[in-house]
């Protein structure tokens, strides 16, 4: 009896020792594209939604991609990977093994599936990544519905192969992804999401417009409210993800657009505020003479600005961003059910009422897409027109979207000057 005791006293002790819990867990979450036919002469953008179930955040330390397919004539244009961060992660069921083509991978997945962090890419057959000593990146488990509990792991893979050869080839993937040892972190890293400028984001038929020209729009329109910033840093009221409270450590910038963003840049911002950028930077397309600490031209394969070691953002600092939005100049015209005779229907989300026109498929003076009165949209009437619209942000690949990504941790306070962001000095929290 005595001895039965003593074996359940040490097991109870066991359990709650740190990283009890993490140790029941999986150590390595191994996640794959089946294998994907790529026709000749063609590229196949392919995209696969994942549902890990837990309830336990995933703490990654490294991950690995490997792209497998023939050796000679595919080639591999990009390999992205995504944790899912919105609300609805019961809605992955319907997507289940399969394989959907789409371009930025914005035909599959529930509506708020622009509520996603990229944390590993590579364009090689083999990619491997890992975080600086000390510090690893939170996976968040998400409720099925909004309101519920922690339900899973979501996770987006997106591959993008070429076949240069004159036949059909297949590629597949598979990822990676390592848990961190509790003893080892010392600082957990978290995501950056900033969207506030798709508050004021509303682009006219026809026309390029910035998300600065926007929002300084929309602040003018609301003297009396806290000015929109469109940036990302200590002391700043942002829109989508947390700022930090003080000095942080960036482990990574990136962005994120549809279909109709043409460029992103975002600008290193010193203690007046006014860009900070070292020389040699992106060069603005649209802004002669302009550069920025970084720049995507392409919303399916934004890139990632990666800081080896961590940058230090002190807390007088901060990144700002802008979109760049083509609405028919280059790309094709938003349409939608006119409200108003002779005026773009659509609105800025920021402003009363704002939000995307009703959509519609192709431009008529009487459309039988657009009748005078729809239950989907109670507070609004049509003249039965299907026109040109503003292009604004919202929730379907038709609108758009403007956001800052990427990744942080807040610093090591009273380090020697240079050593801030060394985390593998810090003692495991658990």
């Amino acid at each position: 009896m005595l001895r039965r005791l003593s074996l359940a006293l040490l097991v109870l002790a066991a359990a709650l020792l740190p990283g009890a819990a993490a140790a029941h867990e999986k150590q390595t979450l191994r996640l794959r594209i089946p294998r994907v036919d790529i026709p000749a002469g063609t590229s196949i953008e392919a995209c696969v939604l994942i549902r890990v179930p837990t309830s336990t955040p995933f703490d990654l330390a490294t991950w690995e991609i490997r792209n497998h397919g023939p050796k000679v004539g595919l080639g591999v244009l990009h390999f992205l990977v995504y944790v899912y961060s919105g609300e609805h992660l019961g809605e992955f069921a319907a997507e289940a093994g399969r394989v959907v083509q789409s371009r930025g991978c914005l035909d599959l997945g529930p509506a708020d599936r622009d509520h996603r962090q990229l944390f590993a890419s590579g364009a090689m057959p083999r990619v491997r990544g890992a975080l600086p000593p000390g510090v690893a990146l939170r996976l968040a488990p998400v409720p099925a519905a909004p309101g519920g509990s922690p339900d899973g792991l979501g996770v987006l893979l997106d591959g993008e192969w070429t076949n240069r050869t004159t036949h059909t080839r297949q590629a597949s993937a598979v990822v990676l992804l390592r848990r961190a040892r509790p003893r080892a972190v010392g600082r957990v890293a978290q995501p950056i999401f900033e969207r506030s400028a798709e508050l004021g984001l509303e682009v006219p038929p026809g026309t390029v417009r910035s998300t600065e020209d926007s929002t300084a729009a929309l602040n003018a329109a609301h003297p009396g409210a806290p000015p929109v910033r469109d940036a990302w840093g200590a002391g700043i009221t942002t829109l989508g993800g947390a700022a930090p409270t003080g000095d942080a450590c960036v482990l990574v910038l990136t962005g994120h657009m549809h279909k109709h963003g043409r460029f992103l840049g975002i600008d290193l911002l010193g203690p007046d505020g006014l860009p900070a950028n070292p020389p040699g930077g992106v060069p603005n397309p649209f802004e002669t003479g302009r550069t920025h600490l970084f720049g995507a031209f392409d919303y399916t394969d934004p890139g990632v600005l990666g800081f080896s070691p961590p940058r230090l953002l002190p807390a007088d600092e901060a990144f700002h961003y802008a979109c760049w939005h083509d609405n028919g100049v280059t790309t094709a015209v938003q349409l939608g059910c006119e409200e108003s005779t002779g005026t773009a229907p659509g609105s800025a989300a920021g402003v009363s009422g704002g939000g995307p026109a009703k959509p519609c498929t192709s431009a008529a003076s009487q459309s039988p897409e657009c009748p005078a009165a729809d239950a989907a949209y109670p507070t609004r009437t049509f003249t039965g027109a299907c026109v040109p619209a503003k292009v604004v942000a919202g929730t379907t690949p038709s609108d758009e979207v403007c956001a800052l990504a990427g990744a942080f941790y807040d610093s090591v306070p009273g380090a020697a000057p240079g050593a801030e962001c060394n985390a593998a000095t810090v003692a495991p929290s658990h």
